[in-house]
């Protein structure tokens, strides 16, 4: 394995990395942590990245400006087979971690043409295309997190990755549903939602929540008996359960409240987690 600790020299900006990370995935920031030393900087580059292109989705109003944003990170990490670097620590660190890992260009670029899809607001049309939107987003960086780990065999299409997927990345999308209704976009199926003109925002909730239990039950029953790093990468699922209470809780408006869990119970689930070996 290689030791991906960053150099004193660079300390500093892997301290912008760590940060990132930290205020922008803390579940995937919380899962690297408890990774092994020689792979734990590069998870940490992992899921800051992953906080950078939510970030976009989440701040930038106008769709083209953040396609442009987009088109800078995959100018970045596509120009790191040439070992330049940008001077953006997170761009730099997660550029050097695509090159010890030889992380796919394919997964990379199906990532970023699916973050594209959904900057411009246009809702899946049906739950198959959510379904495999979800793959390609979630489902990438579980894979990413896997092969980092040193899994083999990788399939995000099918399996336990794939129900791992569509369980976290349903919750997400409640989770973000006030962030991407203030962007004018639409995350979900229409027919989900009864139609944009008297669309019932509880009850989008609340399918998302019966399809990620569904799929929160698979992963569940064949996480146990998974290899170690499939395991490890899929931590953050064990904290599907607490956001989808969390966001069916009576009184909470979906549209615009933000919902969340407590800090100490996300340490504590992801924790206990990893040492059980079961969610």
């Amino acid at each position: 394995m290689h030791d991906a600790a960053p150099r004193d020299a660079d300390a500093e900006q892997f301290d912008a990395v760590r940060a990132a990370a930290r205020d922008g995935a803390i579940d995937r920031y919380l899962t690297a942590l408890l990774a092994p030393r020689s792979v734990r900087h590069d998870l940490i580059a992992l899921a800051a990245f992953a906080a950078e292109i939510d970030k976009i989705s989440r701040q930038v109003q106008e769709p083209h400006l953040a396609e442009i944003r987009v088109q800078w990170w995959r100018d970045a990490l596509s120009a790191s087979s040439t070992q330049q670097r940008t001077g953006h620590p997170v761009a730099d660190a997660f550029a050097q971690t695509i090159q010890r890992h030889r992380l796919a260009d394919e997964t990379l670029e199906d990532y970023f043409n699916t973050i594209v899809h959904r900057i411009y607001g246009e809702p899946p049309q049906d739950e198959t295309q959510l379904s495999v939107a979800l793959d390609l987003t979630e489902g990438a960086l579980f894979a990413c997190a896997a092969q980092i780990l040193g899994a083999t065999q990788i399939n995000v299409a099918q399996g336990t990755l794939h129900d791992a997927a569509q369980a976290y990345g349903r919750a997400k999308l409640g989770l973000g549903l006030p962030y991407a209704l203030a962007r004018d976009r639409v995350p979900v199926p229409l027919a989900m939602i009864g139609g944009e003109e008297h669309a019932d925002w509880r009850a989008v909730v609340v399918a998302l929540s019966a399809g990620a239990r569904v799929h929160l039950k698979a992963a569940r029953s064949a996480y146990a008996t998974e290899q170690g790093p499939i395991k490890a990468a899929l931590l953050p699922v064990a904290l599907v359960e607490p956001y989808l209470r969390a966001l069916t809780r009576a009184g909470h408006d979906p549209a615009r409240d933000i919902a969340d869990i407590a800090p100490l119970t996300r340490t504590w689930l992801l924790a206990k987690t990893h040492v059980v070996g079961r969610f």
